[in-house]
């Protein structure tokens, strides 16, 4: 890292996947070594397709309500896992909740904050499933301003 400070963004949705790049983007931190601490951003978009909450629809909870205890219940969930291991490994930490299109806002928020580094979690789906439903992770990578790095599921 040549002692200079970098700024990581991960994108957190309370799933699985998403907890592994939570993991890989902690440790690209906080344990790249240099002079300067880098900062880690955790991104939570409040999007309004059924399917960007699937892992959370198992739990109860679903994405068309309006009630700000339950989205907060959620989101307080999504960034559950960041908090515990930002503290941790002592990560200056900063959570963004944004409502939109999932892809879309993690590209704008990366613009907006300089991002050096994206991380996201990818379920790994075939050509097929994705051309139907869409990827976040293909988009990102596709359209955002900075590198990215892709977990696997």
């Amino acid at each position: 890292m040549l002692g200079i400070r970098r700024k990581i963004m991960v994108a957190v949705d309370g799933s699985a996947v998403s907890d592994k790049a939570v993991h890989e983007a902690v440790w690209l931190a906080c344990c790249q070594g240099g002079k300067f601490k880098n900062k880690l951003y955790a991104v939570f978009v409040k999007a309004d397709r059924i399917r960007d909450y699937d892992d959370l629809f198992a739990r109860g909870l679903s994405a068309r309500t309006e009630d700000p205890e339950r989205w907060q219940r959620i989101v307080d969930e999504a960034f559950l896992v960041v908090r515990k291991l930002a503290a941790e490994k002592e990560v200056q930490l900063e959570t963004l909740v944004v409502d939109g299109s999932p892809a879309v806002s993690i590209i704008k928020l990366a613009r907006e904050y300089d991002i050096d580094l994206l991380v996201v979690g990818s379920t790994g789906k075939g050509a097929m499933k994705r051309a139907f439903l869409g990827s976040v992770s293909a988009e990102v990578v596709e359209q955002a301003p900075c590198g990215v790095y892709v977990v696997r599921a």
